[in-house]
């Protein structure tokens, strides 16, 4: 007899619903679409008659659905909490696309929820399924680098256009504040995952895009991790490339650099005399791929690990710690003041 498959609805088809959509779809002896959810009437229906599945404009509709077992939340940030919580009391399960809340409460309390209620649980965090940062965590782990003394991010894109003509982008209502809370759980997923936790840091933010926008859409968040090491978080909406990550990570004994735009994207670096580094060849040049196929990745993940009823890979916890980090940014941006985390 042939095994049920998991059942999803989509609540939320923006851009970022696509890459979600290639990851069920390629986990199909796992699962299947079953409905789909937009404000827009003829963009859920559009999108649902893809996979024979029904079509909503009311998230609640869907997540009542019986032909539902797995809710996917891809709305805009402050929407998450509440579609959350009506979720998991309608004992589905639930992936949320990241930032999980624009709050830590919100996202402990959704985390919380989620494990008295017994259902599978997880942060659509993209990040952990990153190729160079897979390899990253191995040569960190492997003690190529020696004693690790400073880390920097980069995150750039330009989002002018979203800014000045979403619905939500760029309100301080819907979004939860600006590049920080939108790259920044990113960034700080990525640190907690390979160094641990965050001491104390002190960050900074502007707005270029005065009319358009009512978040900061340039900012710097530095400060020391608990290990030891420096760090220096950088997020750009205003950067005239294409969108990419970097990540540099440099020890006593030798330095990584990962950077999606050059090719090869990840290098080894042995010191002030290694002018041109090692590439590591595992890590394949795709600066226009990497960032669908990780999210691709992390929704295949995911289904496989309702399916075996294992923890997720990411843990929603350190999801939530990520948005701890965005808080604390902002409350030194406020107190223009260095915080203890």
């Amino acid at each position: 007899m042939a095994k049920d498959k998991i059942r999803v609805g989509m609540v939320g088809l923006g851009v970022i619903s696509w890459a979600h959509e290639g990851g069920f779809s390629e986990a199909a002896d796992e699962c299947v679409i079953t409905a789909m959810c937009d404000i827009d009437a003829a963009k859920a229906s559009d999108r649902a008659s893809i996979h024979g599945a029904k079509a909503y404009t009311d998230y609640r509709e869907l997540i009542n659905d019986p032909h539902v077992d797995l809710v996917d939340i891809i709305l805009p940030h402050h929407l998450h909490y509440q579609a959350a919580l009506d979720t998991i009391e309608c004992a589905k399960h639930l992936l949320i696309e990241k930032p999980l809340a624009i709050t830590y409460a919100e996202s402990l309390d959704i985390c919380q929820r989620a494990r008295s209620k017994g259902v599978h649980f997880g942060v659509a965090e993209n990040t952990r399924y990153v190729k160079a940062y897979i390899e990253a965590e191995r040569v960190i782990k492997s003690g190529r680098l020696g004693d690790i003394n400073l880390v920097r991010t980069f995150l750039p894109a330009n989002e002018h256009a979203r800014l000045s003509l979403d619905d939500f982008w760029g309100k301080k209502a819907s979004f939860g504040g600006g590049t920080i809370i939108d790259s920044g759980p990113h960034s700080f997923y990525l640190l907690k995952w390979l160094f641990g936790d965050f001491k104390e840091l002190q960050a900074f933010s502007s707005q270029l895009y005065q009319l358009d926008s009512e978040v900061e859409d340039n900012a710097d968040v530095r400060g020391r991790l608990a290990n030891g090491a420096d760090f220096l978080c950088s997020f750009s909406f205003t950067a005239e490339v294409p969108h990419s990550e970097r990540l540099e990570v440099y020890g006593t004994n030798g330095s990584l650099i990962v950077d999606q735009l050059n090719n090869p994207p990840v290098r080894l670096y042995s010191g002030a005399d290694d002018f041109d580094g090692t590439p590591v060849d595992s890590v394949p040049y795709d600066s226009s791929g990497w960032h669908y196929f990780s999210i691709v990745d992390e929704i295949k993940d995911f289904i496989l690990g309702v399916a075996e009823d294992r923890t997720p890979t990411v843990d929603p916890l350190d999801a939530a710690y990520s948005i701890k980090i965005v808080e604390k940014a902002y409350e030194s941006i406020r107190l223009k003041s260095v915080v203890q985390v």
